[in-house]
């Protein structure tokens, strides 16, 4: 019998430590911020939150490194958590304000970091500086050099140019085009994804589907603040507009897709182009080798109006600054210089391991 009870016992404690660990992860305020990655010290992505800022298992993991463009990075010891609740605070990242001029074209110069995974871990990074303009009368968006940038991969993971390609196709640093009403009730996103926006408290939105919430917007008095379970919303879309073939196939490769979006409304009365403060937008599906990740994070580092010359010769002149390859102490530094917080020393060593495998 006291065999029996303590196999038993055995088992109930085995059972507890297999439980997962919850992580939920809040502002300042306790709202819910989508969107937080979560590494291990090692530099393996763990996961990120849902639409309601929750990591359903830390895996096991004791210590992690919490990120997310728009809050100031942590490092936490899971055990000291309460009920595995995480508070970041605001980064406060901003950029100037823009004075209205007849110039014709506007000019956004952002500052980028990819980075690819396979099965959760590093294979690839890159950062770069990137000059755009948008001429909002053809509704053109050119981009500049793509040489001021910095590299590194896996070789085990195959070319570096495919995901090279990736982010230049992605434009690294594309100008936004979103506006403050297409993530409004009946706005845009409402009517072409056939979700449904509500309020969930005062500036705040809730975008919703049948299956949940797949979306949350704020709006203050000058910014705009979106987090999109795009991949979820992409789908249902599909299912009720009959496109069965393309449902399939982003079935199959269990597709997933979100994004979070930061703009100014302050600078030409809206939201328009040109606004864009920060972004991150992360795809995921499932490749020839396994769990395929892609992450692109995104901050406007100046804008303004600018000639077509002008924009010419500041093209010129980020490339003739930049021509040499960039290495990851420089354009650390310039992220410095410009408020970007920097790559927490967990991604940093993951980076620099990248280097070690070649």
């Amino acid at each position: 019998m006291k065999r029996l009870l303590f196999s038993l016992l055995a088992v109930f404690i085995s059972f507890g430590t297999m439980q997962a660990q919850r992580i939920e992860v809040v502002d300042t305020e306790g709202n819910p911020i989508p969107l937080v990655y979560l590494l291990t010290e090692e530099g393996n992505l763990v996961g990120s939150t849902d639409m309601n800022g929750v990591l359903a298992d830390a895996k096991g993991e004791k210590t992690l490194a919490v990120t997310h463009v728009a809050y100031k990075p942590k490092l936490v010891e899971v055990s000291s958590l309460v009920n595995g609740r995480i508070v970041l605070e605001d980064l406060g990242y901003d950029i100037k304000e823009v004075v209205i001029t007849p110039k014709p074209l506007i000019y956004v110069e952002t500052y980028y970091r990819a980075y690819a995974y396979i099965n959760d871990s590093l294979r690839f990074y890159q950062a770069g500086i990137m000059p755009n303009s948008y001429d909002p009368v053809k509704q053109k968006i050119s981009t500049g050099s793509h040489t001021n940038n910095y590299g590194d991969f896996c070789p085990a993971f195959g070319a570096n140019i495919t995901w090279g390609a990736r982010v230049m196709e992605f434009k690294a640093g594309e100008i936004t085009k979103m506006t403050s009403t297409d993530f409004m009730p009946n706005g845009r996103i409402d009517q072409k994804y056939h979700s449904k926006t509500e309020s969930s408290g005062s500036g705040r939105w809730a975008i919703r589907i049948p299956d949940g919430i797949v979306g949350r917007v704020e709006r203050t008095d000058n910014q705009l603040r979106v987090s999109v379970d795009a991949g979820s919303l992409q789908m249902y879309a599909n299912k009720v507009d009959g496109k069965d073939r393309l449902l399939k196939k982003r079935q199959k490769i269990e597709y997933e897709y979100q994004f979070t979006e930061i703009v100014n409304c302050d600078a030409d009365g809206d939201s328009e182009v040109g606004d864009l403060v920060m972004y991150s937008h992360d795809w995921k599906w499932n490749g020839r080798k396994g769990r395929y990740r892609f992450i692109i994070e995104t901050y406007t580092v100046d804008r303004g109006y600018m000639t077509k010359a002008e924009y010419s010769d500041k093209k010129k002149e980020l490339k003739k600054t930049y021509k040499a390859v960039m290495t990851l102490d420089a354009l650390e530094d310039f992220a410095q210089q410009h408020g970007i917080p920097a790559l927490s020393p967990t991604m940093r060593r993951a980076i620099l391991g990248l280097k070690s495998k070649k």
